[in-house]
């Protein structure tokens, strides 16, 4: 009932009956209405109409006693009706009743205050605040009985609460007491989560409504609850002290976007209400400020954006500093400065564009180093960007910067650099995958570059502190943040942080800043942790140990009492020890000892073995028996087969016991491949033996250390024992290695660049006294087995050269560029065998596999593999002159089709025009048939051919062709092209040098050659020194096969730059679709059911209570595709920031005529939190679409959005800011999948828009 229609019945019945009557009859009434709203034979809708109309009929009514009853009753009849309505559900009319009767909100104020102070005691009393509140002034509380359900009694405290936000919210003046204030504050820290949050929403609408001067604050007391006593200090300190408490609390418990919150609407308060000087002074108030920036979600941010804004200003009003961290507040520039922090703070943080936060970088760089900001700030902003929510990409690129010092680091160890290195920086900088990912690879040297720059820049931030003490504080914070991390710590970034300890601590003059005595224990403890890789261990033993004798130089006493010291100096002494890794402990069992001076007897070691039952092997004495064995089979020629199968048979059963430790297993192949093995090996032993490669194999792929020594030693019983090949799988061997090569594994890289760190504390703890040669010798020894098969072996090398060759030639059109099962290594091994099977073999075979390689040349894509299968191909031409002339046949015919595999028949000619023993009859057929080519339509075809040309010329002059160098078109063609820009700047891929199929045959090229640089590169897996390293160890009496391939010799040229990590493996496949029935494309029928409709139907447009507001977004295009979302989805109407956007173009192109069908009205954003503020009386819910703390996902269980919905979308920027973010009653985001993190306000809004239809209006 509309308050003019009540106000008319009011009148009308009252003129009915005499004046001396009108009181009995109103209280009647009222009393009827009260009897039928407690006894519920009334609804509520109509007991707010009787309501109102009862309110009107007191109002009018003479001024009696038993009119205060009536007030008193009317009341209760409102109260009866707040508390049976759903807390989202409170009638806007019970509001407005309310507001225009003063009396009226007086009483539901009164009730209202005193239940909410009751509860305050009762959550005291039951320990039931998170928070307590230590500035409330308790008297004897009075605790109300208690109810019979717990959850009703929060229920009705949140309908209380509200109704006083609504209350607050509009336009109706009121009173607030110091008791409800009171009360609001102690309810924040309530622990039940929508108490707390029912109670925050109730203060920020009061706040609001004591900044606009709407509602006062009655400062005096009364005690209207007997629970509160006197606020004895300023009300503006008193609400600072409850958001202290509030934020003293753990974040885990979530009351700190609540304090904020309530802090960023307090701040606007002015007065004795408001913050004060005092406040600004302390400490405390810039401490939790900062906090606020670097922990939570994009809300609670945005507000301390707003509040530190806010503070800077009020600084500067002061005319004088304030605190050190808003020092200089009086200097020209202090506010640009903040300013440029602010939006840069927006940019990194909130917005987290990677290409807007790069492009911040100099800013920020030129605030850090010159600005009036104080470092705390920054350090702020920092610790924010660095934390791990944030993408890496931005991570990355800020911690960089920090890394390499383009930031700048404190001269003294502050409490905020050290949160930053603890919290921030050191967690980021000592993930694993940023120190694999750097690793850098040249030749036998490994570095890994994050590492390095870790070193340094823990070295320089050492180096830069002006003290020892500050030098000893910042070393003692990481390694407490070592030691806190315990397992999650990457165990290879120790000896980086040590060794940048050790560098930091180094002072001009000679003399070291030494680590504080009350830190060695804490030293131990990180050095001698589990888990360390051997040599990340040993390295940390060397720093460490280095390090705590400098420390305890003047009381080496200390260390006696030091727990874990003893370990750490065993290890010490254990690193520092040189004993060769040949000695060890004798195998002594008994009454015999089995050493070197034995002269290594095999007959006596199996006689160990049985007498004591095995248990010899067990522990350290499987790593003697290996050694044993070792100089067994090297001096015995003549071993006894049953005791040797004895004795590799227990070693084998041990080691599968002991998990295959390391240092046995690298002596394990020498000792079961060894010629001398081998030749005495009986049949069950040959079954052992072949049984076991594959095994070793496995292991190789997985421990990379295994390779050289197992590769070595069937390199080695191949070339003294050929047929070994007959029992031991060696073609499956050699198979596996070319199609899966083994690679060292990461952890086993980082190990070798901590190697080499090692060895400039102990020289002869290099990478190969811990885990022998490196793997290139290992491929270097694989290699040269297949360049060395002898001719006699041929049936051998075909077999293998066969297999690896049968998925080439079987592989199936069309055929993506990068297949994971194709590897390098196979061409190089089918390029090696090759020589072999070819030289042997009949002219119908050799004829049989060039058709092969040809065919695969021919559907081959990757130049790589093309390179060297034009190798190939080139390499049977020089055997076999007869065959060269199908190349110009392929040249002469008219087929065009395969460009590329043309392309390559011209370079193979060449190669062969170029051969010692070619004719000019064949260069100059060639070169006719060029120059028809060399205007080919097709690309690849023309460029090859003009490039072919300038070489075959050269040679033609160089061997004295007349015939072709005075053919005028040959000469003409042959300027034409040398002129051309091109051929003086060649691209890239043509600055490698045309191949001699004799001179350039060689290894150097074959396995370090530019075209492994060919697109995706590819690292050099052996070198010529680990071929001649391999070759030295070689015994002087070998008769070894000559190789098929000589070595060669390095050009000098710059090679790539290995780079080690995963390759991508980048594999194309088409995705067949099944023929089922299609779909007809159809589009929406509104505009049928428009043209359908009657006249006065269509003038009014269906919709549904819903408001979509875009006043924040100021991109016309954006703004169109909300209008086209808006008008599709029924919006009621629009919002945008001015109409003028409607005339846009772009707006024009995306939203076509759906702004003819919308109400789109003009909204500025400042005008927003009070537009948004009136919806809200009205009943509406304002749901904003962003990130924070507390939005909802939507879909999930808990998520329905409101029907009466107002829904704000954020700048494509900055999102929602916190003005309005505080008028939000809820926040909702979309669930994602992906890493992208954000998707464009027109699909966002579309998304929340279709879910609104589909809960409302879908079932």
């Amino acid at each position: 009932m509309a308050s003019s229609s009540a106000e008319g019945l009011a009148r009308l019945f009252l003129a009915r009956l005499p004046p001396g009557e009108q009181p009995a009859a109103v209280d009647a009434v009222i009393t009827d209405l009260y009897e039928r709203t407690t006894a519920r034979h009334i609804d509520f809708p109509s007991a707010i109409l009787s309501a109102e109309l009862s309110a009107e009929l007191l109002k009018k009514c003479p001024e009696t006693s038993e009119k205060n009853a009536s007030a008193a009753r009317l009341g209760r009849v409102l109260m009866e009706i707040i508390n049976n309505t759903a807390c989202d559900d409170i009638p806007s009319d019970l509001v407005q009743l309310c507001i225009h009767h003063s009396s009226l909100a007086g009483h539901v104020f009164t009730e209202a205050t005193l239940f909410l102070a009751q509860t305050s005691a009762r959550l005291r009393n039951e320990s039931a605040l998170a928070a307590p509140s230590s500035a409330i002034s308790w008297t004897t509380p009075v605790i109300s009985p208690e109810p019979a359900n717990s959850n009703d009694h929060d229920g009705r405290t949140v309908l209380y609460l509200t109704f006083l936000k609504l209350f607050f919210w509009s336009d109706a003046a009121c009173t607030v007491s110091v008791d409800l204030l009171q009360a609001l504050l102690v309810l924040l820290g309530a622990r039940s989560e929508k108490l707390a949050h029912a109670s925050r929403d109730c203060l920020a609408a009061a706040f609001h409504s004591l900044h606009t001067g709407k509602a006062v604050l009655d400062e005096t007391y009364k005690a209207v609850s007997g629970v509160f006593g006197p606020i004895s200090i300023p009300v503006g300190e008193f609400i600072w002290s409850r958001i202290t408490d509030l934020l003293s609390t753990p974040a885990e418990l979530g009351y700190w976007p609540s304090a904020f919150h309530i802090w960023f609407r307090w701040f606007a308060l002015k007065g004795d209400l408001g913050p004060s000087r005092s406040i600004l002074t302390q400490h405390q108030y810039w401490d939790f400020l900062q906090l606020g920036l670097r922990e939570g979600f994009s809300e609670q941010r945005k507000f301390c954006l707003h509040i530190l804004t806010a503070s800077v200003r009020l600084a500067m009003a002061e005319g004088k500093d304030l605190h050190p961290y808003v020092a200089g507040a009086t200097q020209p520039g202090f506010e640009t400065d903040f300013t440029r922090y602010c939006t840069l703070f927006e940019t990194i943080i909130l917005g987290r564009y990677l290409n807007q936060v790069e492009e911040c970088m100099p800013d920020l760089q030129n605030l850090a180093w010159k600005s009036n900001i104080h470092p705390t700030w920054i350090i702020t902003l920092l610790r924010a960007s660095l934390r791990s929510g944030v993408q890496d990409g931005i991570r990355k690129l800020i911690g960089t910067r920090l890394l390499h010092g383009l930031i700048p680091v404190p001269n003294s160890a502050s409490d905020a650099y050290q949160g930053l290195l603890a919290s921030a920086f050191l967690p980021w900088a000592t993930q694993g995958f940023l120190f694999t990912a750097s690793l850098r690879r040249h030749g036998q040297h490994v570095r890994c570059e994050h590492g390095e720059s870790l070193n340094s820049f823990i070295s320089q931030l050492l180096n830069n502190c002006a003290d020892d003490e500050s030098r000893q504080t910042f070393a003692r914070a990481i390694l407490s943040f070592i030691h806190e991390r315990g397992q999650y710590f990457f165990q290879h970034a120790l000896p980086y942080c040590l060794q940048g300890i050790i560098d930091g601590f180094a002072r001009e003059g000679g003399v070291r800043t030494k680590l504080a005595v009350e830190d060695i224990p804490l030293l131990v403890k990180v050095a001698t942790r589990s888990g360390l890789p051997e040599v990340a261990r040993d390295f940390s033993t060397a720093a460490a140990s280095v390090l705590i004798e400098e420390a305890a130089s003047d009381h080496p006493e200390l260390l006696d009492t030091t727990p874990g010291y003893q370990l750490l100096k065993q290890r010490w002494d254990d690193v520092r020890s040189q004993n060769d890794a040949e000695t060890g402990p004798a195998l002594d069992i008994g009454r015999l000892s089995l050493d070197a001076e034995n002269k290594a007897s095999l007959k006596s070691f199996v006689q160990t073995l049985r007498d004591s039952k095995y248990r010899c092997l067990q522990g350290d004495g499987l790593l003697a028996a290996c050694r044993h064995l070792v100089q067994v089979v090297r001096q015995k020629s003549d071993l006894d087969s049953e005791d040797l199968h004895t004795s590799l048979e227990a070693i084998w059963d041990e080691m599968e016991t002991q998990e295959y430790p390391r240092p046995s297993l690298m002596l394990l192949p020498e000792i079961f491949y060894h010629p001398n093995c081998l030749r005495a090996a009986s049949e069950e032993t040959r079954t052992l033996l072949a049984r076991a490669l594959p095994d070793f194999h496995t292991f190789a792929e997985g421990r990379i250390y295994v390779l050289p020594p197992l590769v070595k030693a069937l390199r080695r019983a191949y070339f003294h024992v050929p047929e070994m090949a007959n029992f031991l799988p060696m073609e499956e061997f050699i198979v596996r290695f070319a199609d899966h090569p083994p690679t060292a594994k990461l952890e086993f890289l980082m190990e070798a660049a901590v190697a080499e760190k090692l060895a400039e504390i102990v020289p002869h703890r290099t990478y190969t006294s811990y885990y022998g040669p490196g793997e290139s010798q290992g491929y270097a020894a694989m290699f040269d087995l297949l360049n060395r098969i002898p001719i006699s072996d041929n049936a051998f090398a075909r077999r293998i050269l066969d297999q690896v060759l049968k998925p080439w030639v079987n592989q199936k059109m069309p055929i993506p560029m990068v297949s994971k099962w194709k590897a390098t290594t196979q061409v190089q091994t089918m390029l090696l065998l090759s020589q072999n099977c070819l030289a042997a073999a009949p002219k119908e075979e050799v004829a049989l596999y060039l058709r092969k390689f040809t065919k695969i040349l021919s559907m081959e894509p990757l130049p790589r593999y093309r390179f060297l299968w034009e190798w190939m191909i080139a390499r049977i031409y020089v055997r076999e002159p007869e065959q060269r002339k199908e190349l110009l046949e392929v040249l002469g015919s008219d087929d065009h089709t395969n460009p590329k595999h043309l392309a390559s028949v011209m370079k193979i000619a060449v190669m062969v025009a170029r051969l010692p023993d070619s004719d000019e009859e064949f260069a100059h057929k060639l070169m006719t048939f060029l120059i028809p080519l060399s205007a080919s339509p097709k690309i690849v075809i023309r460029h090859e051919a003009q490039w072919s040309f300038p070489p075959l010329w050269d040679h033609a002059e160089a061997s004295g062709w007349t015939r072709v160098t005075r053919n005028p078109a040959f000469s003409a063609l042959n300027t034409h092209i040398r002129s051309l820009d091109k051929y003086s700047t060649p691209p890239p891929q043509r600055t490698l040098e045309w191949l001699d199929p004799i001179k350039d045959h060689s290894l150097v090229l074959l396995f370090g050659g530019r075209y492994l640089d060919f697109d995706p590169a590819e690292a050099r897996l052996v070198s010529a020194d680990d071929f001649k390293a391999v070759w030295a160890e070689d015994e002087q009496g070998d008769d070894f096969p000559p190789p098929q391939m000589p070595l060669g010799e390095e050009k000098a040229g710059k090679g790539a730059d290995n780079s080690v990590g995963e390759a991508k493996d980048w594999v194309s496949a088409a995705i067949g679709a099944d023929e089922t029935v299609g779909f007809l494309q159809t589009k929406g029928m509104a505009w049928q059911e428009a043209l359908l409709a009657s006249p006065a139907a269509s003038s009014t447009r269906p919709s549904t209570p819903l408001v979509l507001v875009g006043s924040l977004i100021d991109n016309a295009y954006n703004l169109g595709g909300l209008s086209r979302a808006a008008e599709i989805f029924g919006c009621a109407s629009m919002y945008m920031r001015t109409l003028d956007t409607l005339k846009h173009k772009d707006f024009t192109s995306v939203s076509v005529s759906s702004h003819s069908h919308l109400p789109i009205h003009a909204l500025p954003p400042a005008e927003l939190p009070e537009f948004l503020r009136a919806l809200k009386v009205d009943g509406y819910k304002v749901v904003g679409v962003e990130q924070t703390d507390r939005s909802l996902v939507l879909g999930a269980p808990g998520s329905d959005l409101p029907e009466k919905c107002v829904l704000v979308m954020g700048s494509e920027r900055e999102g929602i800011p916190g003005t309005v973010l505080a008028e939000c009653d809820i926040c909702v985001e979309i669930r994602q999948v992906g890493v992208t993190r954000s998707l464009n306000v027109q699909t966002a809004a579309a998304i929340v828009l279709y879910e609104y239809q589909r809960q409302h209006y879908g079932r």
